[in-house]
């Protein structure tokens, strides 16, 4: 696109002059046309709309200082190359007030009229380039400002981004978020009761949280702020005239949770902030409205859960891990026993489930938190080696569960994993444990060893010290000892030359004769012929 321009000049000699002395084309300018005065110059400037001005000062009808101010009011990025005869500071001070491009003394020399034009349409090219880019980021904010939008509101609500209310209202300004920072405002959560587990895909549960986020808002349009968090929920910041705002927020929830119901057939529950606030309180409000969203785990879906609901009080049961109920999950994800492990999960959850409306759900994670760090611990490896980035977020906040069926669900899967990696724990257990029987053994074969003491020593009971033995070795402990007793009688008989006598006192046998007898049948030859 080439550079328009138009001149301004009273006197026909020179208006010519200047028309005829560049090459416009050259420059990459078209002459768009020329006029005689400065009335002419603002009707020529109107009609084709150039985008430089070459004008004089002093011209009758209107001179070009008046014109410059008219065409600057309409059109303030308009190129203006004022040329006079006047060298006055008050002509030059007034054209630097009007923005005035330049401004040139005649009479003036091809050279430097050139050099001119050749500055002032390098500077609208850059203009030019400078408009198109911002033109080009204002376009891809318009089309990022939804995600702005909510990233801001859920980081602010959520803690992330704690502003000051002058910030707030800046920010608030920028988003186009509509808010009356002079009132209190309820708050209210929605959610589809759709847990992970379901029988929705992905696609089609984030279709409907889409359209559930869709519907909330034409309902709210005009009384609140509404956005839709990254896990599907919609908020809504509800301000109104009413007198209790909790109470009208929890009827006009109500009316929005049976609408989006009976447009989607899918449940919808809701939680209530406890009370109306002021903006510097919403962040604690949302905090309470997740917690008491998460009471439908306990309460059941379909509800609007709001905090008189569920008043602490003696009647109200908690979940309760006890030890001897961790000990046999922990048992069953040392030896790998799945249905085991499924069995524990099972009876937990149905025993959860079945008790008073427990207050606070999100315990029942917590009560596993505990025993499957130690497990890990154990491993010599961190709770992250089992943990990817989605479900540490479930770890850490356990009010992302939908439902009790899926935080069991989600727990089986995190047991039955880490009881994979005990597989190779186990057999190198069941080593280190002979092996410390073993040497047991080696430090008391002169004493009367017995399979109760060495289990006693290693930690574990007589029965299973025996499995492990025949499992490791391939022999009976009652074998192990006493062939670990015979190799010591040999060396005693043939290294030491210890009396046989000598030599079965020293192994606990008080009886010479039968340890002759042991010996001969152990080693096929009587002590005597080792001597």
């Amino acid at each position: 696109m080439k550079m328009r321009a138009i001149i301004v000049e009273d006197e026909p000699k020179v208006r010519k002059g200047l028309a005829e002395l560049v090459n416009w084309g050259q420059y990459g300018l078209e002459l768009a046309g020329t006029a005689a005065n400065g009335l002419e110059g603002l009707e020529l400037f109107l009609q084709c709309e150039p985008h430089l001005v070459v004008a004089d000062i002093r011209m009758p009808v209107m001179d070009g200082l008046a014109m410059t101010e008219a065409i600057m009011e309409r059109k303030p990025d308009t190129k203006v190359l004022i040329i006079s005869g006047h060298d006055e500071f008050q002509y030059a001070q007034r054209c630097i007030a009007l923005g005035v491009t330049n401004y040139l003394l005649k009479p003036i020399g091809k050279k430097q009229f050139h050099a001119e034009l050749e500055q002032v349409v390098r500077s609208w090219r850059e203009d030019r380039l400078k408009g198109r880019q911002i033109h080009l980021l204002e376009e891809k904010l318009k089309s990022h400002l939804p995600v702005l939008y909510n990233t801001f509101l859920d980081d602010w609500l959520s803690g992330n981004a704690p502003l000051s209310e002058e910030a707030l209202q800046e920010t608030f300004a920028f988003l186009g978020v509509a808010y009356d920072f002079d009132n209190s405002a309820a708050l209210a959560l929605f959610e589809l009761d759709i847990s992970e587990a379901g029988n929705y895909s992905i696609s089609d549960r984030k279709l409907l949280e889409f359209a559930m986020h869709n519907i909330v808002s034409e309902l709210a349009e005009q009384i609140g702020i509404v956005y839709q968090r990254g896990d599907g929920q919609t908020v809504v910041i509800y301000q109104s005239v009413s007198s209790d705002l909790v109470e009208d927020v929890m009827l006009w929830a109500d009316r929005a949770r049976v609408k989006v119901s009976a447009i989607l057939n899918v449940s919808v529950t809701a939680g209530i902030g406890p009370e109306a606030v002021h903006i510097r309180q919403l962040p604690r409000i949302f905090q309470e409205a997740r917690r008491l969203l998460r009471l439908k785990l306990t309460f059941g879906t379909d509800l609007i859960l709001h905090e008189r609901m569920v008043h602490a009080d003696s009647e109200e049961a908690a979940a309760v891990l006890y030890e001897s109920e961790q000990t046999l999950l922990a048992h069953a994800v040392e030896m790998n026993n799945i249905a085991d492990i499924e069995r524990s999960i099972k009876g937990l959850f149905d025993k959860w489930k079945s008790q008073k409306p427990l207050a606070y759900p999100d315990e029942v994670s917590f009560q596993f938190i505990g025993l499957f760090t130690g497990l890990t611990h154990r491993l010599g490896k961190t709770i992250r080696a089992f943990l990817d980035k989605e479900n540490m977020k479930k770890w850490r906040e356990p009010e992302l569960f939908r439902s009790m069926d899926e935080m069991q669900e989600w727990w089986l899967e995190r047991f039955i994993d880490l009881s994979r990696a005990y597989e190779g724990y186990r057999s190198d257990r069941k080593t280190k444990i002979v092996q410390q029987a073993k040497e047991y053994i080696d430090r008391h074969i002169y004493d009367q060893v017995t399979r109760e003491a060495a289990a006693d020593h290693v930690y574990v009971n007589a029965s299973y010290l025996s499995r492990l033995f025949r499992d490791v070795t391939g022999e009976s402990f009652s074998d192990f000892v006493m062939r670990k007793k015979m190799e010591r009688a040999i060396h005693l008989l043939q290294i030491e030359r210890v009396m046989v006598y000598e030599v079965a006192d020293r192994l606990g046998y008080k009886d010479p004769s039968y340890f002759a007898r042991v010996f001969k049948k152990y080693t096929g030859k009587s002590p005597s012929e080792y001597q």
